[in-house]
């Protein structure tokens, strides 16, 4: 006989009618807009953050969304320390692809310097 097994989390609750982010009904999160930083408020942080801190880590997610490991420099950099090189050699490799399609923001500091 096997006993169902009982999960409590202290972030959500799903034992309801409805799903609940630190108290508040999923619904509520949809029907006031809260975003992801909203939702990352109830989530990490267990509690409703103010607007700016909410809108702070929208703004921060947006800003960040397209510098992972995706970008050349980043991913090179990855590859070559994946394949066993040293630290230096794999540094290199990733600043060595850095041109006018890597963003172009370093070379128009570059020309400010």
């Amino acid at each position: 006989v096997r006993k169902p097994s009982s999960f409590i989390s202290t972030i959500s609750d799903d034992r309801g009618d409805e799903l609940t982010y630190a108290g508040m009904p999923i619904s509520s999160v949809f029907a006031q807009d809260l975003g992801v930083g909203g939702v990352l408020s109830l989530l990490w942080f267990k509690r409703r953050l103010p607007t700016y801190a909410t809108k702070f880590i929208d703004m921060v997610l947006m800003v960040t969304a397209d510098h992972g490991p995706a970008v050349s420099g980043a991913h090179n950099t990855i590859v070559c320390a994946r394949a066993g090189k040293d630290l230096i050699s794999s540094l290199v490799s990733g600043l060595l692809t850095i041109g006018p399609r890597f963003g172009g923001a370093l070379d128009e500091a570059a020309r400010q310097f």
